[in-house]
């Protein structure tokens, strides 16, 4: 069981929600074992964080276009205008990952109050969810747009409590990722990594609450 009594559950979107199947396989049509898509968001990630740093702002749609621009320069690859857009739209597509609806309606049967917290632009991730038709199942989407910075900043996870209005520590943050994973338990949050890839986590050091392979195992441990 949680630590303490957790009154609000709030989850990460890319990588957590929703994977990047049908996004690689839109780049493999396009320009065939090339690891476009490794490197787009790799770079997509160093560019937000960098702007983070440098308080240089742009919101997150941005930021993948020019992290698209940037990594086909680097493999010398020339994408035509309707390739590059196909591509970008791809980020709007994506598809949960197969237990994620399921999991979410079992945690809300269950009282718990579901919010979004993530990079993602709001536009983003309203077209996001509705392809999805996830949207109805959250309280409260919450954007980095909100403060003009990426995760980890504390200043992004400083969202989910004041949306909420719970205390961090009755707040069960859910990521895939490592470095949310350690900024989410630097703010103060309980926290769930969902190692979907079966990996080591690189968190600085830091251990979650929680390690779980699907967001099902989440609803047995709540």
């Amino acid at each position: 069981m949680a630590e303490r009594a957790i009154e609000a559950v709030v989850l990460d979107v890319y990588g957590t929600l929703f994977g990047f199947g049908r996004l690689a396989e839109r780049a493999r049509a396009i320009v065939g074992d090339l690891p476009l898509l490794d490197h787009w968001r790799t770079k997509q990630l160093e560019q937000s964080f960098l702007r983070t740093i440098l308080g240089e702002y742009v919101d997150f749609w941005k930021v993948t276009e020019e992290a698209l621009d940037a990594v086909c320069a680097q493999l010398e690859l020339e994408l035509m205008p309707e390739e590059r857009e196909h591509l970008l739209h791809g980020w709007l597509e994506l598809d949960p990952f197969p237990e994620v609806q399921g999991a979410l309606e079992l945690l809300r049967e269950r009282g718990q109050r579901l919010a979004v917290l993530s990079n993602g632009s709001p536009a983003m991730l309203e077209s996001l969810l509705q392809h999805a038709e996830l949207d109805t199942l959250f309280e409260v989407v919450l954007s980095a747009d909100a403060v003009r910075r990426y995760k980890p900043s504390p200043a992004v996870y400083a969202l989910a409590p004041a949306a909420l209005v719970v205390p961090p520590e009755r707040i069960m943050f859910c990521s895939a990722n490592g470095f949310d994973v350690a900024g989410a338990l630097r703010f103060g949050f309980q926290v769930c990594w969902v190692n979907r890839g079966n990996t080591k986590l690189d968190a600085l050091g830091k251990q979650p609450h929680f390690t779980v392979h699907s967001l099902l195992e989440l609803v047995e441990y709540l």
